[in-house]
């Protein structure tokens, strides 16, 4: 009997290691978990990816540190603000993951060391399903975001990367003009503010200047969201403008020969998609008040 127990504990072990590749098994190490609505939060007390001794503070002694506790609340009043203030359809409701995925799995990591990229946070628009055999929680398909846990909360990443993740539930436009700058809108009308703006680009220079742009593209999204629907600091502009990437971006792969349920990076990505957000823009202008200046610079 014991043989037979340490044979399934060998195989288990090496079952895991065999199917998990470096950035599945990495997150798959984290023994802890904490679950907010549709949200799970991994983290660690130990190892690479440890929390901070000063993040690990447990003032209620309810066995999850404040640090964690804190970005379970972030997380699901920023997902009931986007969800019924904006009035967007949640990633796991989306068209694109409806009955594909099961939760949101946010990845407490040290990032700390990441050369290549971020050190606050990253979402992610694949499905993984990573080995959550150490919490005893379903190994199922899931939505992941990372989020750093030496984090300043009040930088406001986790509002950043859960739009990111409402974003890709509606297209699969990754152009970071727009992906960026419209984040970094989520980040303050959750506040009641807009950010700084610029003008409006005037000539095809100033338009591909514009789109090679990544989190100051917000000036020019702001721009547009003052002309348009300030009163409601661009909830409904950027509602109707995620509804009409969904749309367009069919037309985008259709024109492109591709299937429109399975863009390649390269493709998510491509400078061929300004085209397509651009009409967008003029296609949801039509729909809100809009002032000369909009139309005299051509963007209707």
């Amino acid at each position: 009997m014991l043989i037979s127990k340490l044979l399934v504990l060998l195989i288990s072990i090496f079952s895991f290691f065999v199917n998990a590749g470096a950035w599945e098994k990495r997150r798959s190490f984290l023994e802890k978990v904490a679950v907010y609505d549709e949200f799970r939060i991994f983290y660690s007390l130990s190892g690479k990816d440890k929390l901070p001794i000063n993040r690990q503070a447990d003032i209620n002694h309810n066995k999850v540190p404040d640090f964690i506790e804190n970005i379970g609340k972030r997380l699901t009043d920023s997902n009931r603000f986007f969800k019924y203030e904006v009035g967007l359809t949640p990633p796991l409701q989306s068209n694109r993951y409806r009955d594909q995925v099961h939760y949101i799995d946010v990845n407490v990591l040290d990032l700390s060391n990441n050369k290549k990229g971020p050190k606050n946070g990253i979402a992610y628009d694949g499905t993984p399903k990573f080995n959550r055999s150490l919490t005893g929680k379903a190994s199922v398909n899931v939505l992941a975001m990372d989020i750093s846990g030496g984090v300043n909360l009040n930088s406001n990443t986790v509002e950043h990367e859960l739009f990111h993740l409402y974003q890709n539930g509606y297209t699969y436009f990754k152009n970071r003009w727009y992906t960026e700058g419209t984040a970094r809108w989520s980040e303050l009308v959750i506040k009641g503010r807009i950010g700084k703006t610029s003008k409006l680009p005037n000539t095809k220079v100033e338009k591909e200047k514009l789109f090679k742009k990544t989190y100051d593209a917000n000036s020019f999204w702001n721009k547009l969201i003052i002309l348009t629907d300030k009163e409601n600091l661009g909830k409904k502009f950027i509602k109707y403008l995620l509804e009409e990437l969904e749309r367009v971006d069919d037309i985008a792969a259709r024109s492109r020969g591709f299937n429109n349920k399975n863009w390649k990076e390269s493709e998510q990505r491509s400078e061929n998609n300004n085209f397509y957000i651009w009409l967008a823009i003029n296609n949801i202008s039509k729909k809100l008040p809009n002032s000369m200046e909009i139309k005299s610079l051509g963007l209707l």
